[in-house]
């Protein structure tokens, strides 16, 4: 993380100054703003220059081939720097560009972070497809994301989570003190958007398997797996909340409608909740937690939860938390290692926002696009035009 954010601030050098100059030039893109959020002001001054090249006739396309990288020239170099030049990732204008040097590449980068891409200076498939996507479609996320922004309450300090941005932060005084990679719901179990206070961290949680994973994704494994108890760590409870043996059970007769038990999986190394869980009630009954799965963070697009949202680098965002009552980097790792499940109740409740953005403003003031994972902008674009 520490690499990304000193390429943000880099990357504020090239785009808000060039981001500046253009809106200013266009005070008559630029409707009247609400001064009381920032985030408000610095979408509408983006609006503003997004049209001005929409009326320019949009940015050129970059012809489809295989990963441009350093050393590559030629046609698609021209376009590519044309590109980049256009949307102001590329700070000077490119007369005769035709090799990828390392102007290019750090422009590649700053257009990378922008969108929500593996920042490698690669143009790639994902690179590609964003990079090509019409400015109208940009303007159509901007004006979605400006309205969510008109119809809700300003956040400040807590956990933020932004479903798209498959990312959550915490803020302290309007800074972002901690910042990590998050998994959200699939596209069948999507994430939904609440706030709520955090009340306790539990190290070494417990994980009560809902109803519905139990009978459709657990029982078919119980079933044709008799390791599955011992090698995943998991009990059984009848509904008088007593223990019962596997062995006890007739699973001849265990359906997904007739499966009178409630399936704990006890705290180790394969539990789905991995070493820590974060609660803050709420009528969905969702929760931050680890995960033994950490593979899934490094891909691109994370919907792969059934609607919790799982966090990278959960200790450190622990020891944020509960540094207040003493709780160190180190305190919570020889806590996790003892195996017992301990929960810390928090001296006051944190604010958690989990939100759906597009496109939303960094702390240092870079406006950011992202893949609209579960559809939600057209709604939002329905709904602005029925007004």
């Amino acid at each position: 993380m520490a690499t990304l954010r000193r390429f943000s601030r880099n990357a504020i050098t090239v785009c808000v100054l060039a981001l500046a100059c253009s809106a200013s030039a266009q005070p008559a893109d630029t409707p009247q703003l609400d001064d009381a959020n920032p985030e408000h002001v610095r979408l509408e001054l983006e609006l503003g220059r997004y049209r001005v090249i929409e009326r320019a006739g949009g940015w050129p396309l970059v012809p489809a081939g295989p990963t441009i990288g350093p050393g590559a020239s030629g046609a698609r170099v021209v376009a590519l720097a044309e590109r980049l030049a256009a949307s102001g990732d590329l700070p000077q204008t490119p007369s005769s560009t035709s090799v990828f040097d390392d102007a290019l590449e750090a422009a590649v980068r700053t257009f990378q972070y922008r969108h929500g891409l593996v920042v490698d200076g690669l143009v790639g498939r994902r690179t590609l497809a964003a990079l090509n996507t019409a400015v109208e479609r940009r303007i159509e996320q901007l004006e979605a994301n400006i309205e969510r922004l008109r119809n809700s309450v300003p956040h400040g300090d807590g956990i933020h989570v932004n479903i798209p941005a498959f990312e959550v932060r915490l803020l302290r005084g309007g800074e972002t003190v901690w910042r990590a990679k998050a998994i959200v719901g699939t596209l069948d179990d999507q994430t939904p958007e609440f706030d709520a206070g955090m009340t306790h961290v539990t190290l070494n949680p417990t994980w009560t398997v809902p109803r519905r994973i139990t009978v459709e994704e657990k029982l078919p494994e119980m079933l044709a797996d008799p390791s599955f108890f011992d090698r995943g760590g998991y009990r059984l409870y009848d509904p008088a909340g007593n223990e019962v043996r596997p062995a006890d059970v007739d699973w001849s007769t265990m359906t997904e409608d007739r499966f009178p038990y409630t399936l704990v999986q006890m705290p180790g190394p394969g539990n789905a909740l991995g070493q820590v869980k974060f609660v803050f009630p709420n009528e969905y009954s969702i929760c931050m937690h680890d995960t033994p799965a950490k593979a899934l963070f490094r891909a691109a697009v994370r919907t792969e939860s059934h609607g919790c949202v799982r966090v990278d680098e959960p200790l450190a965002l622990a020891a944020e938390l509960l540094a207040a009552e003493e709780w160190s980097t180190e305190r919570i790792r020889e806590q996790v290692a003892s195996g017992e499940t301990l929960t810390i109740v928090l001296p006051e409740a944190v604010p958690v926002t989990i939100h759906y953005r597009t496109v939303s403003v960094d702390g240092d003031g870079v406006v950011r696009f992202f893949d609209d994972v579960y559809e939600r902008d057209a709604a939002v674009a329905r709904a602005r035009e029925a007004l």
